[in-house]
Parts: C-alpha cells; structure tokens; sequence
C-alpha cells in the first residue's frame, strides 16, 4: 500500500522561506474510505486541472496546493510551471508573471508567492509533475497521514520538492501544448463569477430536508450563512439555521447510527451550525444529513474565507452528475 519512488537528486525545488501552508496533491485516495483513511485530495479541481491542461501533464499529476500564499522556492535547474487558482502575486526573481498560464524558470531562479486578496488555494503544477512517495496510490497529503508518517513528510523550509526528468517542456511539446490551449479556450472568470459575493451551493435534498414544509424548505434556502472561522480541508463550519425551522428540524426523525459519509455531505450537529464536508472529511459520520452539495460548487466552496456568504439551493442528481461531467469533459 506504501508505494516509495526513486528520487532524482538533479531536479526539485527548494523551500526557503514558508509562512503559509503548502502541501503535495493529486486527485485523491478515491478507494480508501472503507479502510478508515480520507480519500483527500486536492480542494479546487477545477484550478488543478486546469495547471496540467496548460502543461499537458496527466490529469491526475500531483502538484503542490499553496493555501494563503507566502512561500518562495529557489529552482535547482530548467522547469516549466503553470499557476491558477488564487492570485497570489507571483514572482519570477522580480518579475511579475500572470495567474492561469505557463512559465518558464531557470536554474537558481527565485519563484515568490505573496497572500492573495481573494480566494484562498493556488496551485503550482510543473511539467510531467512531482516526485514524492504514495500512500495507498496516491500522493495526496493530509494532516491525519501526515502525523501517522504515512506518505510524504510534510512540507516545510528547507524542503527539496522532487521533480521528474520532464521537468522542463522542449520547444516541441510547448508549440503542442499552445496549438491544444489555442483551439480549447477555457476562461476560469466563468467558472469563478461572482463567488466572492453570495455562492449559492446547490444541493441533492436528504430526507431531514424533505421532512420540512414547503415554506420551511423556502426560508432555509433564502437564508444567508456565513462561514466560520473554525473552516478548514476537512469541513466547513457556517452560522446557525434560520430559528424559525429549528423546532421542526428537531423534532424530525433522526439516525440513530453511523454511516458512511460523502465528500460535500451537510451534517447538522446539535449546535444547528451545518457542516459542509470537504476532502479531508471522516470516513463515517453520526449527525443527522440535510443533503448533499454538487461536487462542483464544492471546487468554489474551498476557495472562501470565514466571513464570506453561502445560500443552499434544491437540484437533483441528474443535474450533478452532468454539472460534474461537463467539466471534466473540457480538460479530456
């Protein structure tokens, strides 16, 4: 289950300055809950897989997930990188280069990330991506695994990030990879629009939610809930439910054991504060399920800060399941 690499000693980035969190990721452990172990993985999808489009890497090639910026690398030699998500105000030495493109680094260049204003994950993706150990077929880091020492140590100053031999892209696969960039357009402002105002998750209903009246339903859904500050990879924590449905909610049958648990699954503990679960969740759970967010509007939820404003919208599976396609289908 332990899948240890052969390291390259000539190609990696250093870690020499570190203040916010920095960790390797792919798409996760997706087989692995039956275990006991998170399926983790990386928060934003749509920001990682749009790093390896623009390099041409494997869909599933690890990077590293930078959560509030704040980390610079010095490069050992020649790579090719691409950066999305959060702007971060990245610098090549001391030049500023753009967000959602490719760049080329030197040897000994300096790459510095600052906090972004917005948004909390960027993703720094290299060509043909990064060499670290597995743990149950993944690269994925998560604090739990890390504390166990399974997988990859845990990144921090000082830290060489492996690279593998196709760090830098040739002349050759540059000119492939802008010919695919050209004839695919993607505009990440799309998919982000407007998610700093109100993000409104849309959601498959559970029974605890059909359980209410129409009008409850209503006032649920037209609710504002801010996030908290106790947010993190594992859940997002928001305010409390309107007080007009909470003696209805109460009163609703409960579970009476645990059960397996869902990446975007709103539990609502005793508190009436939901629980939105995010990559890092359990693996079962005890609290009663209001249903569940879309995996799409989730790639949008990992991006916002305590304070920020979420609204919860019915839709159906189907619409999930072709939300979801659609967007894998504009990186194939």
């Amino acid at each position: 289950m332990n899948k240890r690499v052969k390291h390259n000693t000539d190609n990696y980035l250093t870690v020499i300055k570190k203040n916010g969190l920095c960790s390797i990721q792919d798409l996760g452990r997706l087989s692995s809950q039956h275990l006991g172990f998170s399926a983790g993985g990386v928060a934003d999808e749509y920001a990682f897989l749009f790093a390896n489009y623009l390099l041409g890497n494997d869909q599933n090639s690890a990077q590293l997930e930078i959560t509030l910026g704040q980390i610079t690398f010095k490069a050992a030699q020649d790579c090719t990188i691409a950066i999305t998500g959060a702007d971060c105000s990245v610098y090549i030495n001391d030049n500023p280069i753009k967000n959602w493109q490719a760049h080329q680094v030197s040897a000994n260049d300096i790459i510095r990330f600052g906090q972004p204003k917005e948004g909390l994950h960027t993703y720094l993706a290299i060509t043909g991506g990064i060499q670290s150990q597995q743990w149950l077929n993944s690269q994925s880091q998560t604090s739990t695994e890390n504390r166990l020492s399974f997988g990859a140590t845990a990144i921090v100053e000082g830290s060489k990030i492996e690279l593998l031999n196709t760090c830098f892209a040739s002349k050759e696969h540059n000119q492939h990879t802008a010919h695919i960039n050209y004839k695919r357009q993607l505009t990440p402002s799309l998919f982000y629009n407007n998610i700093q105002e109100t993000l409104i998750l849309r959601f498959i209903p559970q029974p605890l939610f059909l359980g209410l009246s129409s009008k409850e339903q209503d006032l649920l859904c037209a609710h504002l809930f801010t996030i908290s500050s106790d947010s993190n990879r594992m859940g997002y924590r928001l305010s409390t439910l309107p007080e007009k449905i909470i003696t209805t909610i109460t009163n609703l049958p409960k579970p009476t054991l645990s059960k397996p648990v869902t990446f975007g699954a709103i539990q609502l503990p005793s508190n009436n504060q939901p629980i939105v679960l995010m990559k890092e969740r359990q693996t079962i759970g005890g609290y009663p399920v209001l249903g569940a967010v879309i995996q799409s509007d989730l790639f949008k939820l990992c991006q916002l800060r305590p304070g920020n404003k979420v609204q919860f919208m019915p839709t159906t599976l189907n619409f999930a399941q072709q939300q979801l396609s659609a967007l894998y289908q504009k990186f194939n």
